[in-house]
């Protein structure tokens, strides 16, 4: 387990191993625009019971702090996109989605619970590592970012 990986090697590893044409599809992944955040990484897929119930915690998170303070980013690991995005309309989610059908991701991240979610901190350090998403544990989540909110970068 990586575990002081900073945020932005690992979104230039999403650079290195997805094709071009998923980041023109996702909008782009301006890999800058994550300095200084708390980034809050969460990997899916639309078979995961458990990511259902995520989803409305993520798009509550940041829909809670200011864009500049706090980042959700979600990586997507179906190998039909169809699927992916069948779940995405039915969840309703606005997040940002960055699709890995191979594993790559998950594999460099050592992912094998789903949902697994990565928490860094304005520094680029993994600070917290969730596998499993337990709606009762919503406030220690909570608190997690928190927590990061405090510290200065």
């Amino acid at each position: 387990m990586p575990s002081r990986r900073s945020i932005l090697a690992g979104l230039a590893a999403l650079a290195a191993v997805l094709p071009g044409t998923s980041w023109a599809e996702t909008g782009g992944l301006d890999l800058a625009k994550y300095r200084g955040k708390v980034v809050y990484v969460d990997f899916w897929a639309s078979w995961c019971g458990p990511c259902k119930l995520s989803f409305p915690f993520m798009q509550q998170l940041a829909a809670r702090y200011p864009a500049g303070d706090v980042a959700v980013v979600t990586i997507n690991l179906d190998r039909q996109r169809g699927a992916a995005e069948a779940f995405l309309r039915q969840v309703r989610s606005t997040l940002p989605v960055v699709y890995d059908p191979a594993g790559n991701l998950a594999s460099t991240w050592k992912v094998a619970d789903m949902p697994t979610s990565l928490v860094f901190d304005r520094k680029g350090v993994m600070r917290f590592r969730h596998q499993g998403f337990f709606p009762g544990k919503a406030a220690e989540y909570n608190a997690h970012i928190a927590q990061l909110m405090r510290e200065n970068g």
